[in-house]
């Protein structure tokens, strides 16, 4: 922790409000630690921070991730025998993060909190 400072981080979270299918099928489309099921602002609360602020970035998220799928995808003759079927399971874990950011079942958040001064 940053004592007396201000922290900042994105995550990538499930929102409220899917059905239970739909919450599966995100949390198997997202990064590991996705399943958790507090909010986020609790999660920074329990941990101590202060002021915090929560915002949305998913589109900003979804736009770099397309381009960063597209950037791969150009230039798969040289990169598939660098990285080997790493680069087919990159490719297939980008094109599903941002198929399920898409229909609103991941968000990108851009957290800021401050710690008290000690």
């Amino acid at each position: 922790m940053n004592p007396g400072g201000r922290t900042s981080f994105t995550t990538i979270v499930v929102p409220d409000g899917l059905s239970k299918s739909e919450h599966r099928r995100a949390a198997r489309m997202g990064p590991r630690a996705v399943t958790s099921t507090r909010p986020i602002n609790v999660l920074m609360e329990a941990a101590g921070f202060e002021a915090i602020e929560v915002d949305d970035v998913t589109q900003d998220f979804i736009d770099t991730a397309e381009a960063w799928f597209k950037a791969f995808a150009t230039r798969a003759v040289e990169l598939r025998p660098l990285l080997g079927n790493e680069f087919d399971y990159r490719q297939r874990a980008r094109q599903e993060m941002i198929t399920a950011a898409g229909r609103g079942w991941l968000r990108r958040l851009l957290v800021n909190g401050t710690t008290p001064s000690s």
